[in-house]
């Protein structure tokens, strides 16, 4: 798998006048566990800092100070590690994270035989983000990040922003509406790593089944505004006694993936959240760990 990457990065580096994908492919996709486990169908979803990366505006509906810790594995020994906090307010709340996505070991082959050496691939992102209280009902958001990237001994750096809109229907329906990672890159050799923009367009119904049991039922409408694609996620969380959840998830229109899944207990100020997201053909699975602190 390592050589696969090898060979697909190094085919990046040398491709010159045009655009190259090496890049920051996490902030295309979640890195918390909730989130991958509902299929990404968060645009509409409030509630913790799961929703930050998706639409900032959700952070006014945070209903307390939180900490999130991340952990991502997956195909080529990928690993993705997140942490973010969310400051909500009456009227305005504060959003923060920094993640990091690396890949060590990767083989250097200018010929056939042995390998010349090894090298890695690092990418970073830092975000911070408020939103507010238009009214009882809507709230909007913005924010900015800082980024980061690394092949090799060629490095890059650039900016992106996201912007989102929520808003209540009623006590049980919310909708939404973000534009993702719109900014560019620095020339990574020569030329710019093409940063993975999005439009989302959400709903989400969160309400009550019993006296125990909770659920939160979502779909999103994604445009890729890098490869003009059109996806359609599903997902939902149900709940029982505010401590265990089991979530699931659909995406459509992925060469890797569709399906996904997740757990979640909660104990106290500490919920423990899992997904696993299957990739098909010769990607091994990611599996997603997430601590989220109630402070």
């Amino acid at each position: 798998m390592k050589i696969l990457l090898a060979l697909f990065l190094t085919l990046s580096l040398t491709a010159s006048g045009q655009q190259i994908n090496t890049g920051l492919p996490f902030l295309k996709n979640g890195t918390d566990a909730r989130s991958a486990g509902m299929g990404e169908a968060m645009t509409a979803v409030a509630g913790d800092h799961s929703s930050f990366a998706y639409n900032p505006a959700a952070l006014t509906a945070t209903p307390q100070r939180q900490l999130m810790l991340s952990h991502r594995t997956g195909f080529a020994d990928v690993t993705i590690d997140q942490i973010g906090a969310t400051l909500p307010g009456s009227e305005w709340s504060v959003g923060l994270s920094a993640v990091t996505s690396s890949v060590g070991g990767i083989e250097v082959r200018l010929r056939p035989g042995d390998a010349e050496g090894t090298f890695s691939a690092r990418n970073a992102a830092l975000a911070a983000g408020v939103s507010y209280a238009v009214s009882t009902d809507i709230t909007i958001g913005a924010s900015g990040k800082l980024l980061y990237e690394k092949i090799y001994i060629d490095e890059a750096s650039g900016y992106a922003v996201d912007a989102g809109v929520l808003y209540r229907l009623s006590d049980a329906f919310t909708t939404g509406a973000s534009l993702l990672n719109i900014g560019s890159m620095g020339v990574l050799r020569s030329a710019a790593s093409e940063l993975p923009a999005s439009l989302r367009l959400g709903g989400a119904y969160n309400a009550g089944l019993t006296d125990q049991f909770t659920l939160v039922a979502a779909a999103d409408l994604v445009k890729t505004l890098d490869d003009d694609g059109t996806h359609l996620h599903l997902g939902f969380e149900t709940t029982y006694d505010n401590m265990l959840m089991v979530r699931g998830g659909y995406q459509t229109g992925y060469e890797t993936r569709s399906f996904s899944g997740g757990l979640g207990v909660r104990y106290g100020m500490l919920r423990v959240d899992y997904s696993i997201v299957p990739n098909t053909g010769a990607f091994l699975p990611n599996h997603t760990v997430s601590l989220l602190f109630y402070l």
